[in-house]
C-alpha cells in the first residue's frame, strides 16, 4: 500500500454554488470515518463565499474542494489528478483553505 489515505468523494452538479450547509455536512461525514480518510468535494458550479469561509476561520479542515474549472484544467493540461490533490492538500495545510483553484496552483 503506497498511500495510507483514502478519499470519501461527494460531487454536486447543480446550477448554484455549493454552500456552507453542504460542506459542513460532508465534513461531518468525513470526520465520522477512519482517521486516514480525507474528503474531496467536487462542485461543478463552485462554492459560495460563506461556504468556504466556514473552513477558514477557527475550524480545521478535513476536506479539499474542486470545481468544474479544476476538472477542466486537469483534463486540458493533462495533469496528474494525484499530483493536483497532493498540491491542494499542501496548500490546505499551509492556509487552512479547503479550496485553492488549480489555476492558482499552476501560476
Amino acid at each position: 500500500m503506497n498511500n495510507p489515505w483514502y478519499y470519501l468523494v461527494e460531487a454536486k452538479w447543480q446550477a448554484g454554488r455549493t454552500g456552507q450547509s453542504d460542506l459542513l455536512t460532508f465534513s461531518g461525514k468525513v470526520s465520522g470515518k477512519a482517521t486516514w480518510t480525507r474528503g474531496l468535494f467536487i462542485s461543478n458550479s463552485g462554492f459560495s463565499v460563506d461556504g468556504l469561509k466556514a473552513f477558514g476561520t477557527g475550524r480545521r479542515t478535513n476536506i479539499i474542494c474542486a470545481d468544474g474549472l479544476d476538472l477542466h484544467q486537469v483534463v486540458i493540461n493533462r495533469l496528474s489528478l494525484i499530483d493536483v490533490l497532493d498540491e491542494k492538500l499542501r496548500r490546505a495545510a499551509e492556509t487552512n483553505l479547503a479550496f485553492v483553484p488549480v489555476r492558482d496552483l499552476l501560476g
